[in-house]
């Protein structure tokens, strides 16, 4: 059936325009491109390009073209989208499904484009720091992700200058690579590779290299929450020291929040306890706040800490930081 469906729609193009009617009366034409955590529907046009049209706002949806349907549990369906009285249904080939829209997560065209898959963004701000000293710091980053069909992939990138009244500037870089593959019923396999260095801790080069299994415990329209195991190969070395290798164990989870008044947090937490040196934990919290201000630009603050339960001689066991600035998304 699948097979059959993207024939069709690979055939027909985007000569299907779909009709939506919204509950103000009004009526869009145009190519559905995306719908994304159940919120706004991308639209592309004719006359206006790609319009956003809220969700909520759709009173029905007519003629669209093939499309592939994401719900809140993982499954996904493949057919033409119609929305009415009844609800939302998805008219395969064979069969038809009928289901609420609040259970639609997301929706992709089919015969997506490979740009359009693409999202980047970039930061700059200032930073308070708590850890052996405190400085004052500029921040800047940078990040590019790509969500296709059955996966997902970002690369980020941070650098902190750490401006001292009195001896040498400091750095701190990270920079932090990720491939997700999305299995059924919320489940997800995750690689991971991440370089990290910071002068202020001694830490000349820090490399984890592992992989988790993970799943997404609640998924509903603004809120997520992502519960991940696994392991990893710390690969350090500190000044003055050299380098070590060990296997740490990997338990963590993530949180997102989407408020309907712009408000984004994003928190993350990884507890990696050494699996060859009993008595040594290590912890990962890195969180952010963003505030919508207008179009893509956005108010962000970020926090991070790392925690060493065995940090080398002269380090605190903790390293915190604390960021203001603004993001930049394309």
């Amino acid at each position: 059936m699948r097979i059959t469906l993207l024939l069709i729609c690979f055939m027909l193009g985007t000569a299907g325009a779909a009709e939506i009617k919204l509950r103000d009366g009004s009526v869009v034409i145009g190519t559905i491109l995306r719908l994304q955590d159940s919120e706004d529907l991308i639209v592309d046009t004719e006359y206006m390009d790609e319009v956003t049209i809220e969700w909520e706002a759709i009173l029905e949806v007519r003629e669209t073209q093939v499309i592939e349907v994401e719900l809140f549990n993982g499954q996904r369906l493949l057919g033409q989208l119609v929305l009415d009285e009844k609800g939302v249904s998805i008219v395969g080939d064979e069969t038809t499904v009928t289901l609420p829209p609040d259970r639609i997560f997301a929706i992709a065209e089919v015969n997506e484009s490979f740009w359009e898959g693409f999202d980047i963004y970039t930061d700059i701000g200032m930073n308070l720091v708590r850890g052996n000293n405190e400085v004052t710091q500029l921040s800047f980053g940078a990040g590019i992700g790509y969500d296709g069909r059955d996966f997902e992939t970002s690369v980020d990138a941070t650098t902190i200058i750490n401006e001292q009244s009195e001896g040498q500037d400091l750095r701190r870089a990270t920079l932090a690579g990720n491939y997700t593959y999305r299995l059924p019923r919320n489940w997800q396999a995750s690689g991971l590779l991440q370089f990290e260095s910071d002068d202020q801790q001694g830490l000349n080069l820090r490399t984890l290299v592992g992989g988790a299994i993970g799943n997404r415990v609640y998924n509903q329209r603004r809120m997520r929450i992502d519960l991940y195991s696994g392991l990893v190969v710390n690969s350090e070395e500190f000044e003055g020291q050299p380098r070590s290798e060990s296997l740490e164990g990997l338990l963590g989870g993530a949180y997102r929040l989407r408020s309907a008044s712009g408000i984004d947090i994003d928190l993350s937490l990884f507890v990696l306890p050494s699996l060859e040196q009993s008595d040594r934990l290590r912890m990962q919290f890195d969180g952010s706040l963003s505030i919508d201000l207008f179009a893509d630009l956005d108010f962000k603050l970020t926090v991070y800490d790392r925690y060493d339960s065995q940090p080398p001689p002269g380090n605190d066991t903790n390293d915190s930081g604390l960021t203001l600035g603004l993001s930049w998304s394309y």
